[in-house]
Formats: C-alpha cells, sequence, structure tokens
C-alpha cells in the first residue's frame, strides 16, 4: 500500500534543516499525500537517542534514560512512554527506514525526550529584477520589481533604515540617494540582499505591496498597539511538564488582552498572529514598524531548566542584560532565530550595537514600570520587577516596546494556572491596566 501511494502521490522532495544544540543536518524528504516525511534514524543521531529497528514488524524504539517511544511502520497510533497516543498522518516504512510526518517532530520528539529541536524548509532564493528609489511629495519611496512576491524586512534606527530581502539582486550598480535618504549601500548574498541608508528627518515607514514608504510621523496620541503572542506553529516555546505548551498560553492571554484594550480604550489592535502559526522574531517587530504603530508588547510565558521552583511576573525592555538569570531568558527567547537558519549567538553584538542609536530606550523603561506596578498589585504570583536583555523579538522597534514572561510554565503550580482561563483572563487585564497608565502618562507628556 505505501508503495502505491508513493507511485502516486510522491512529488519532488523537500529539503530540511534540522539542527540541535550547536549541530544541523540536511534531510531530505519523502512527499506521501502531500505531506513531508523525514526519516527518523539520522534525527535520533542529532539527538544522541538509542535507536532500534526491526525490519521484520517495521517496530522502532527510540530510547533515552526512562524515556521511550514505541513507533510502528503505517500505523497512526504510538507508544510514548507505555501511554498510546494517535497521530493524524501515520508513520511511513520506506526503504528500511521509519519516516515520520515532518511537522510532529518538534511536539513528540521534542516534547517526549525534552529536546530543543528546530526544523527549517531549505529553499531556493528568487530573483529581484530592479530596486529603485524615488520621492512622492515628502516622503521617499523604495520600490522592488520581482516576478514573485519576495518578503522583506525592514528595521529602523536612529538615522538609519536596513532592508534585508530574502531574494538575489543579481543587477551591478549601487543605488542613487534621493529625498530623505542621503546615503545608499547595497550588499549582495547569495540568499538575501541587504540595503543599507542613512536617512534623515524620517521616523516611521510604511509597507504598501512591493514599496516601503519613509516619512515623518506626528502624533499627539496613541492610536495603534500591536500585540505579540510569542512562538507559534512549529516553535512551540517551552514546554510544561503537564504537556502546556507556552504558544497556546501566550495566544489566549493576547487575545484577552485585545478584548480588554479595544472594549475599553477604543484603540486599533493588529495581532502579529491570531492561530498557531509560524511567524519568524524579526517579522513580528516589522508587522508593528510598518503599520506605524504606537506601541509594541510580545506575550511570553517563562521557563528555567535549573529549577522547577521559579515563579512569578516580570516585565522586560530591550537593553543590555545586567544578569546572568536575564540573559539566560533572552537567550530562550531568542533561540526561536534557528527557525530562520540564524546563530542567536550571533545577533547578541549587533542587538547591543543597535542600543546605541535606539531612541525609545528611556519610554520603553516606563512603559514595563506600568505594567509591572499593576502585576505587583493584582496578581496571586510573585512580582519579579522590570528587567533589561537583549531580545531580538523588540530589536528596531521604532516605538515604545516591552515583552511580558507572565509566569513560569516550568512550575507546576502555575503551569497549572496558565491552564485556566479565569488566570489567563487576570494576567490580560493586569497588562490591559498597565497600558492605560502608561497611555495616560505618555499621552500627557506629548501634548505639553
Amino acid at each position: 500500500m505505501t508503495l502505491i501511494l508513493l507511485s502516486i502521490f510522491s512529488l519532488l522532495p523537500h529539503h530540511y534543516e534540522v539542527a540541535y544544540e550547536d549541530t544541523s543536518i540536511d534531510i531530505e524528504t519523502k512527499r506521501v499525500e502531500f505531506q513531508d516525511y523525514l526519516p527518523l534514524k539520522p534525527i535520533a543521531g542529532l539527538l544522541g537517542l538509542h535507536y532500534v529497528q526491526d525490519n521484520t514488524t517495521q517496530r522502532l524504539l527510540l530510547s533515552t534514560g526512562e524515556r521511550k517511544l514505541l513507533v510502528i511502520g503505517d500505523i497512526a497510533t504510538m507508544m510514548c512512554n507505555g501511554v498510546a497516543k494517535n497521530l493524524v498522518f501515520p508513520p511511513l516504512y520506506i526503504g528500511g527506514d521509519i519516516y515520520f510526518p515532518t511537522n510532529e517532530i518538534i511536539p513528540t520528539l521534542g516534547g517526549i525526550f525534552d529536546k530543543l529541536i528546530f526544523i527549517k524548509e531549505i529553499k531556493e532564493a528568487p530573483f529581484i529584477n530592479n530596486i529603485s528609489l524615488t520621492t512622492r511629495g515628502d516622503s521617499t519611496v523604495l520600490r522592488f520589481d520581482w516576478q514573485k512576491v519576495i518578503d522583506f524586512d525592514v528595521r529602523y534606527l536612529v538615522k538609519k533604515v536596513v532592508v534585508e530581502i530574502d531574494g538575489q539582486y543579481k543587477k551591478t550598480g549601487g543605488l542613487k540617494p534621493v529625498g530623505s535618504i542621503k546615503s545608499a549601500k547595497v550588499s549582495r548574498f547569495n540568499t538575501y540582499t541587504s540595503l543599507e541608508f542613512e536617512v534623515e528627518d524620517i521616523n516611521a515607514y510604511l509597507e504598501r505591496g512591493k514599496e516601503v514608504i519613509l516619512y515623518r510621523k506626528i502624533s499627539k496620541q496613541v492610536q495603534l498597539i500591536v500585540i505579540d503572542a510569542g512562538h507559534g506553529g512549529v516553535d512551540p516555546g517551552a514546554v510544561g511538564k503537564k504537556g502546556l505548551y507556552e504558544k497556546d498560553a501566550n495566544l489566549d492571554i493576547a487575545k484577552f488582552l485585545r478584548t480588554y484594550i479595544t472594549d475599553s480604550l477604543k484603540i486599533k489592535i493588529i495581532m502579529t498572529r491570531e492561530k498557531d502559526k509560524y511567524l519568524s522574531l524579526k517579522a513580528r517587530t516589522s508587522i508593528a514598524n510598518r503599520n506605524s504603530a504606537d506601541l509594541f508588547i510580545s506575550i511570553h510565558c517563562n521557563a528555567s531548566g535549573k529549577t522547577a521552583k521559579m515563579t512569578g511576573f516580570e516585565t522586560y525592555f530591550l537593553s543590555e542584560a545586567r544578569t546572568t538569570e536575564a540573559r539566560a531568558v533572552a537567550m530562550r527567547e531568542n533561540a526561536s532565530l534557528k527557525f530562520d537558519g540564524v546563530e542567536p549567538t550571533n545577533i547578541i553584538e549587533e542587538i547591543l550595537v543597535d542600543l546605541v542609536q535606539t531612541a525609545y530606550l528611556e519610554e520603553s523603561n516606563k512603559f514595563a514600570e506600568y505594567i509591572q506596578d499593576h502585576a505587583k498589585k493584582q496578581l496571586s504570583v510573585p512580582s519579579r520587577g522590570v528587567k533589561q536583555a537583549g531580545f531580538y523579538v523588540l530589536r528596531g522597534a521604532y516605538m515604545p516596546a516591552v515583552l511580558v514572561e507572565c509566569a513560569f510554565v516550568s512550575n507546576l503550580a502555575e503551569e497549572k494556572l496558565l491552564k485556566q482561563k479565569s488566570f489567563k483572563k487576570k494576567l490580560a487585564y493586569c497588562i490591559y491596566s498597565g497600558i492605560k497608565d502608561y497611555i495616560e502618562d505618555y499621552e500627557r507628556r506629548l501634548n505639553n
């Protein structure tokens, strides 16, 4: 049956990079009924798992210490530490190896064996036909020309704009500065193109299709807030001992927060994600920047690998970490960069360089303090205070921006609380209260 399916439904194979700790491997998939499958043997080797396969019965046992996973080819039921669990797509026995559905590898192997795995599809970079700069009224317009829509990221710093495009630009020569752009640099790489502009009298930008419009924004009130529910899709975030995924708790809290703000403050809200989908860290801040948001808040739950006793709520803004613990939290959140093929340790220095030019550190600190004040007043979990660290998701946000760690999913008592709707609503109301107080103070200062 498997051979018939393969002959009928198989498509051209895809390649995935599977990473764990400081090592990664490139694996070719098998496509069956439009579902990608990866062989478990090389992944088990990468994770350091014991691998015992019986080709006669098509049974595979993966284990490490007391943790065990029993998989049978073409059977949608597996045994996880003696407990039966069902899969939407069954593992397949192909050519003497057991293949596993790609989208089930992180929650299954990562969850059972407590391994932080990263999986990214390897794609060939598309081509950019042309890049141009023009003026339109008081704005400066960066325009792209391509056959197929290409993703790009804009990072705004004081007097500097960096645009990274996920495509190859083969056209030779540079770009002539116009309007508010005083100098332009084009850097060409195998998989992406980087543009760096020195700008003057610019503090915001908008993305419209193939254009990036740079302009000066004048605002006297908060009109738009972007709420970011951390992690999502293939990136589960921290996983609790009882199986709670951080990404799910984050999304619930973010939705409750949106309701409180829209009902009471009548301010427009944009969510970076409204369902369980993956979104890169740089894309999250880009959503805020390209929509000229006035505030950005990223919702997370904390975790500690050292002790399950750590507990509480804390609020961060982007700056150099002052404690080992703050650095550890940032490293855990920045680990999501591996889903985009970026080594998290390589970007810390870049973040700190950006800080020299970031204009909103003081406002972000005040924003964080208002939220943390309400955490201390309203929540039953301890208040851990306002802290600072190099969070990539806050990098380049051209507005006051904070990241909240609502509670510890690694703490059994707080994991239990995070599963409760009432507690998640309390967390959202606490954050809302801090936002409300900050806006009142912010607008009073803006209009004086």
